[in-house]
Parts: C-alpha cells; structure tokens; sequence
C-alpha cells in the first residue's frame, strides 16, 4: 500500500510538472508564431498576440493556477515565465525587443583609450521597469567584488548571484549561480554564462553591451557615490 501511494504521488508530481511546462511553453510558441505572422514591431503590437495566447489557454491556466476566474491568475508570474521562454526561444521576439532599444536609447560606440581596471570591484544601480507598473522603474544594486556579481532586486527582497570572470581589460563573463528572482530565475539555469563588454566609463555611470544570443543590448550601470 505504501509503495502504491508513494507512486500515485510522484505520478502526480510529474503530471503536474509536465502540464505547467505545456502550459507556459504553448503560450510561446503561439506569441512567438502571431508576433511574426503579423509582422509585429514593437511591445505594444505584440499585446493582442500575448491577449489571444492567454486566453486560448484560460482554462489551462486556471487549473494550473488553482483558481476558478482569469480575474485570479499571477499575471506577473505568468509574464516571467512566458516572457521568459520567449527571450530563449523566439528568434523574432528577441529581435522585437532588440530593434525597440535602439529606437528609444542612444547606442554608443566604444569608448577611445578605455580602461577598466578600477571598475572590478565596486557598486552600481541600473533601472529597469517594473513588471507590475510599467511607469515605475526598478533599481537593480549590483556589487562586484572578487569573483562576484550580486545583484539586488525589488528593495533588497530578491537577489541574483553569478561568478565574474574577466576576459580582458574590459570583457567579462558572467556565470549563473543562483536567484530567487521571479525572471531571473526563469531565464538562467545554474552554469549558464553571458558575455559582457563595457563601452563607455564615465564618472557617473558605464555602459556595457550585453550579447544575448544573436543580438546585443546596451545597459547603463550607474556608479553608487
């Protein structure tokens, strides 16, 4: 009897990891295949792909969410395991995103006679926008010291640890360890690495370029005085 309980148990793990994973995945797979159909250009004319996805998957997502209205889902968990998928797997959402940087931020070119030594060990911010209100920046402190990359989200409650290794004056490479973080989490596995090189080192802030896949992006890290 033991046996046959500990059975129906770890069947009922699997089939519930499983139908989460059909779930979010399906969901990509649908944006990424409207947002391309429709020749989409920025966020907002993904919205109706990202609409008609959920509510294809209403009844999925309820069930997965253990709730009985769409009223009730975590839309934010939702967005981070969906958006999540996306950035990974969807080649054309990633260029979306890529294109709509470039048109809203200035993208610099490298800086002459840069150098980086000093900037191995200290701490800086970025902004980002927050997934629950998108007029609200977050502030991401970062800490680099040693071999470590800390990054602290949402006033100190999440985190993000990787290992820094630098590749030379100004190239770095980061190593995911681990994050609570509701994204971070989603996008990295323990061992995943990234590339980074700064392009600007002023006395305020340093620009470094980020290579995800086959695009880049441009963060500005902000010097804490």
């Amino acid at each position: 009897m033991k046996k046959i309980f500990l059975t129906l148990v770890f069947i009922s793990l699997i089939t519930k990891y499983s139908f989460s994973q059909d779930v979010y995945d399906t969901m990509s797979n649908q944006i990424c295949k409207c947002i391309g159909s429709n020749g989409a250009e920025n966020v907002d004319q993904m919205m109706p792909c990202i609409e008609d996805a959920m509510l294809k998957n209403v009844e999925a997502l309820k069930a997965e969410n253990g709730v009985e209205s769409i009223t009730e889902i975590d839309t934010d968990l939702m967005g981070n395991k969906v958006g999540a998928r996306l950035l990974k797997t969807c080649d054309y959402a990633l260029k979306v995103f890529a294109n709509q940087q470039k048109e809203e931020k200035k993208i610099v070119a490298k800086q002459h006679n840069l150098t980086c030594e000093h900037l191995k060990s200290g701490d800086f911010y970025y902004l980002n926008q927050s997934s629950s209100d998108a007029s609200t920046p977050d502030t991401t402190h970062v800490t680099i010291s040693n071999n470590m990359f800390l990054e602290r989200m949402n006033n100190g409650r999440t985190y993000s640890l990787l290992n820094i290794e630098w590749k030379s004056d100004c190239k770095f490479e980061l190593e995911f360890k681990e994050s609570n973080d509701p994204l971070k989490k989603e996008l990295s596995q323990p061992g995943d690495k990234y590339l980074y090189e700064v392009m600007t080192n002023g006395p305020e802030s340093i620009v470094v370029k980020v290579f995800w896949q086959k695009e880049e992006f441009q963060v500005e890290l902000f010097k804490s005085k």
